[in-house]
């Protein structure tokens, strides 16, 4: 895409972000340098499926904020405002892909980004939209009833939100492609990537318990009063998950391209 057309667009997104104080500043840096790179090296549909991903989840954050706030207030280490390691986690990986594609051009590397992209916005759409499920969830390794907004848990909202979300991606790239199979391998590697999310927060992402009121959190404080570790891999926390999933969801899709 034009350099300067590619730089107005980022920079609309970027104030959009600004305006809704979605973002730290650092953040918001970063995320106007990757949605740049993005577009100018991926063109129009890679910039919608980025847009897309943002505007879902500003949209699904504004959702019955304040009740979930008071779900996740006790569980959650950050706000819903993103902070530089939410960029790298969720974007980063797209954004190497595009320059992959734009190096190589290898359109395998644009399907890619459009499966990171799916993950991106499937996990993000079931932690938002599935906290606010009506029923307990559940933990995706023991199936027990658990506390809502914890990493591991699932229900059958985020799981429908999951899916919304990924098809939302594959259905932008098959507007531009007109590729079923690769729609539907998006699609696959986007909810499967949440259900990999899930499953590595809840065995590996540490947690926390509290020593005064003995709460299950990721927070390293609660209750005016450090707590102590319970499970998971220190210093492994949500951002980290996300990577590592995204970047996961990645790999499956160009296994899946491979194999196709």
């Amino acid at each position: 895409m034009n350099i300067y057309l590619s730089l107005l667009l980022s920079f609309l997104l970027a104030l959009f972000a600004y305006l809704k104080k979605s973002m730290t500043t650092p953040a918001l840096i970063l995320a106007f340098i990757f949605a740049f790179l993005i577009t100018y090296y991926g063109g129009l549909s890679s910039f919608l499926m980025l847009t897309t991903v943002f505007l879902s989840t500003v949209i699904a954050g504004k959702i019955k904020t304040t009740q979930r706030k008071e779900i996740t207030k006790d569980i959650h280490e950050k706000g819903h405002k993103k902070d530089i390691m939410s960029i790298i986690a969720n974007v980063a990986p797209g954004t190497l892909a595009i320059i992959l594609y734009y190096l190589t051009k290898n359109t395998c590397y644009l399907i890619v980004y459009a499966a990171l992209m799916a993950e991106a916005i499937s996990d993000s759409l079931a932690s938002d939209i599935g906290v606010l499920s009506k029923k307990e969830p559940i933990n995706i390794l023991t199936f027990k009833k658990s506390k809502a907004g914890l990493s591991g848990n699932i229900s059958l909202l985020g799981v429908i939100a999951s899916l919304i979300g990924s098809l939302l991606i594959a259905l932008i790239y098959l507007i531009f492609s007109h590729n079923l199979t690769n729609f539907l391998i998006i699609t696959t590697c986007g909810f499967l990537g949440n259900f990999i999310d899930s499953y590595l927060g809840a065995l590996f992402q540490v947690k926390y318990k509290c020593s005064k009121c003995g709460i299950i959190t990721e927070k390293e404080n609660h209750c005016n009063t450090p707590t102590k570790y319970y499970h998971g891999i220190k210093h492994l926390n949500n951002d980290m998950i996300n990577l590592l999933s995204n970047t996961l969801a990645g790999f499956l899709c160009y296994l899946l391209l491979i194999l196709s």
